[in-house]
């Protein structure tokens, strides 16, 4: 049975939650394993981003699996840029090479694939691994998993979905508190004073600065204690937390996570039914395309009077 095609927009800015599983779901990401690796993988993604247009926006790393929710952009080709990153990725390669300016094309093609992104995420991550288990064999279990998300109906969803995952587990009672998630991080950020560029998403424009990692992280926070903590409280206001969610929305939330729609996926994408069926669309319109390539090769291997596996001995 062939793979389900991959369905990635082709537009400027397109959002999508992945998920990883390592290899039989083995605590691999535990600190028993390799002490510390948590803090490995964080590197590696961190030096990826540097390399591909891509943003990291939420994500957490737990003992045998990892989500992101990520922004890949394909902005106007610039070769400058395309020079600097590829130089960046030479630093981090075992096999250097040098930039010469017919790179162009197939740099921009690579830096702006999601699945590139991935591949060279989990292709440094086994290698790490491996390296320092003085062993082999694969860390991850099947490809990854990956969905659209509809920015309007869906990206605070996901975002929030990946934050709540170590209070699921029982690891803690508030993400902020998790240090293996962009939560955590973010809190001890803005803790330590650090420099904090949190996007402006439509959700979050009201506010600038800091004021908008804050809220967030409150949001978070209260969000996971009313969905996972305690019985449902109507007297919380979260209208403090100065993002726009309606009481009435809350419930559906709740209906959502429990269900654990946005890592359901027999699906690829996440946000309205208007934008799930458009998805939905693209990926048959793929696997009609796919399926008609191969096809039409079978044809002329079947009809190739010069195909010396078609004659007979």
């Amino acid at each position: 049975m062939s793979r389900r095609p991959r369905v990635k927009l082709e537009q400027p800015i397109a959002y999508y939650h992945v998920m990883n599983r390592t290899a039989q779901q083995e605590m691999y990401l535990d600190d028993v394993h390799v002490p510390g690796f948590k803090q490995v993988m964080l590197d590696i993604f961190q030096e990826a981003v540097s390399v591909f247009y891509v943003n990291i926006l939420a994500w957490v790393i737990m003992d045998n699996h990892y989500h992101l929710c990520v922004e890949v952009q394909k902005p106007p080709k610039d070769p400058e840029d395309l020079k600097l990153r590829f130089e960046r990725l030479q630093e981090i390669n075992v096999n250097k090479r040098r930039w010469q300016p017919e790179l162009v094309n197939a740099c921009y093609k690579r830096f702006t694939d999601l699945s590139e992104f991935m591949k060279s995420v989990n292709f440094r991550t086994a290698i790490a691994f491996n390296k320092a288990r003085e062993t082999s064999g694969h860390l991850w279990g099947a490809r990854y998993n990956s969905k659209v998300i509809e920015e309007e109906t869906g990206l605070l969803k996901v975002m929030c979905y990946i934050e709540h995952n170590p209070v699921k587990a029982g690891l803690c009672k508030k993400p902020s508190t998790y240090p293996w998630c962009s939560a955590g991080r973010l809190k001890l950020r803005l803790a330590r004073g650090g420099a904090v560029n949190f996007p402006a998403f439509d959700f979050l424009r009201r506010v600038t600065g800091k004021s908008r990692a804050r809220n967030y992280l409150k949001f978070v926070d209260e969000l996971a204690d009313r969905l996972h903590g305690s019985p449902f409280d109507p007297d919380l206001d979260i209208e403090s937390c100065e993002l726009p969610i309606a009481e009435a929305e809350l419930e559906e939330w709740r209906q959502q996570f429990a269900s654990r729609a946005p890592e359901n996926w027999s699906n690829q994408a996440f946000g309205s039914e208007a934008f799930q069926n458009q998805i939905a669309l693209l990926e048959q319109t793929k696997a009609q395309k796919i399926t008609k390539v191969r096809q039409e090769a079978v044809k002329r291997r079947r009809f190739d009077p010069g195909d010396q596996t078609q004659q007979k001995s």
